[in-house]
């Protein structure tokens, strides 16, 4: 099977301006192309962890935009064993493009009292493709990550627990999953410019 990765835009093609949603969707889905069981297998030991942060996917938006620029997307994951709060940016702001800005990822321990990331300055391409689309898609939307939480959470009871926009039939949207009390995982997707929500 070909790696998808050999096959992704030079690294000064995608911090270019990206006019095109339908390109966009292109470069996300080879960036998505893996193995569904075993996502669906990281996404059950996820949820059993949820319930050991100390932070929401709100509180972890709020505190990385306080010095670290806007936030693009946002998502709770494991690390081995420990429960991580990852929080991606575009440290220059929404106003600038991916070629003229600085996108990082802060990562830290949502188990801890105090919620203290790591800082990584993206440089390698797919972390630079994946993040320079998110920051195309936050640019394009009228609706921005945390307000994206918040209507998801009005439509779904439940926690948030991923925000990450995409493109949906040509329009930016954000992927959102909410974790029930029961323990389920529910995907929606909020329009990036109406704002509607469905599942």
């Amino acid at each position: 099977m070909n790696n998808p990765a050999l096959h992704l835009p030079s690294l000064r093609s995608v911090l270019r301006p990206v006019k095109s949603l339908g390109a966009i969707a292109g470069f996300a889905a080879l960036l998505s192309a893996g193995p569904a069981i075993a996502a669906e297998k990281d996404d059950a030991a996820l949820l059993n962890r949820l319930k050991d942060s100390k932070h929401s996917l709100a509180a972890g938006i709020a505190q990385s935009e306080e010095a670290n620029g806007a936030v693009i997307s946002a998502k709770f994951e494991m690390k081995g064993d420990t429960l991580m709060l990852s929080v991606y940016t575009a440290r220059g702001g929404i106003g600038k493009d991916a070629e003229h800005n600085e996108l990082i990822e802060l990562l830290g321990d949502a188990t801890q009292g105090t919620w203290q990331p790591e800082i990584e300055v993206f440089e390698d391409k797919n972390h630079l493709t994946r993040s320079a689309m998110q920051l195309t898609l936050v640019q394009s939307s009228k609706v921005t990550p945390i307000e994206a939480i918040k209507k998801a959470e009005a439509a779904q009871p439940g926690t948030a627990y991923s925000v990450i926009p995409a493109v949906k039939n040509g329009n930016p949207v954000y992927d959102v999953k909410v974790a029930t009390t029961a323990g389920k995982s529910i995907n929606l997707t909020v329009d990036g410019k109406a704002g509607t929500v469905t599942k």
